[in-house]
């Protein structure tokens, strides 16, 4: 059981794994690339996909070879740059409207938010990742237990607060919570080291998640922070 009024969740590693990024978001955002370049660069380019590709530097706009190489190795390579996610939130609308894609939360997930944004309980969640809010709108509308979102009172990506390593990204955020919220009734939860001491440096409470496929934790981080493994021990 937890005593902060307010639960910040990270999403990758933390109430899903990795791999279902790494091995079926950016696998299937790389298979629709080129047929979404190539509407684009049509002779008439879908509107509402002209502002995700007018984001990008003019400088690799100029031919389809140009932007879809270096669309292509950012994904890759994982940048986490404010275009880039909101292209790929645009692109997998398509999977998860047509049920081609589907979050697998972890089981635990499911278990803490049945009791945190019930009707009963006095918390409230929100959600911060470097994906777009779009993207995380999806994720947790398209869970397979159904949709989630109307239990999340809000959400943050790099956009609307900032760099996740950068204590003022927090800062900002417990603002927008309440002008008068106390940042140690607000608990971060994530699998970045650098994130959790982000937000312990902005006053937050704040715990490692230690998922199966997660980056390893050295004996250090043990010592310095309080690690869990899932979220039964919070609800």
């Amino acid at each position: 059981m937890i005593s902060q009024k307010y639960l910040v969740l990270d999403i990758e590693g933390t109430v899903c794994a990795i791999s279902f990024v790494k091995d079926v978001l950016f696998p299937y955002f790389l298979k629709a690339l080129p047929d979404t370049l190539s509407r684009h660069f049509s002779s008439a380019p879908p509107p509402d996909l002209q502002p995700y590709i007018d984001a990008f530097p003019p400088t690799v706009r100029t031919s389809y070879d140009s932007l879809y190489t270096y669309i292509r190795d950012l994904t890759i390579a994982d940048k986490k740059i404010s275009e880039l996610k909101a292209l790929q939130g645009y692109v997998w609308r398509k999977g998860y409207e047509t049920g081609e894609l589907q979050s697998p939360l972890f089981e635990d997930v499911y278990r803490a938010f049945d009791i945190w944004t019930s009707g009963k309980s006095k918390r409230s969640v929100f959600i911060y990742s470097s994906g777009s809010v779009d993207a995380q709108i999806l994720l947790f509308a398209h869970t397979e237990r159904g949709d989630l979102t109307k239990g999340i009172k809000g959400y943050w990506d790099t956009v609307n607060a900032g760099m996740k390593a950068d204590p003022a990204s927090y800062v900002k955020i417990a603002n927008r919570i309440g002008e008068k919220v106390n940042p140690k009734e607000i608990l971060f939860l994530s699998d970045n080291v650098k994130e959790i001491e982000a937000a312990k440096e902005a006053g937050w409470e704040a715990y490692i998640v230690e998922r199966p496929g997660n980056a390893p934790l050295s004996e250090e981080d043990r010592k310095t922070h309080k690690v869990i493994q899932n979220f039964d021990s919070l609800i």
